[in-house]
């Protein structure tokens, strides 16, 4: 699932890294004004809403991931 933050694309189902290389998770919750919920992985508290997180901790971005078969074998088939 995405969302979106002032224009900025956040994919809520990859864990994403703040300015301070906090990592945060979506919990499948949303706030009651449909705001999702994040949890802090390293500092596990209360969930903050995303828009706070994103306006407190900085611009979030997805935590790198290992590259896959699927995307070498996807990379080498479009050359």
């Amino acid at each position: 699932m995405t969302t979106s933050i002032d224009g900025t694309v956040i994919d809520l189902d990859r864990v994403q890294l703040d300015l301070d290389g906090g990592q945060w998770l979506w919990t499948c919750e949303h706030t009651v004004a449909g705001d999702p919920l994040m949890q802090r992985l390293d500092r596990p508290g209360e969930p903050l809403p995303l828009a706070d997180v994103y306006r407190i901790r900085g611009p979030l971005h997805p935590q790198p991931g290992r590259t896959t078969a699927a995307m070498y074998r996807q990379v080498l088939e479009a050359a």
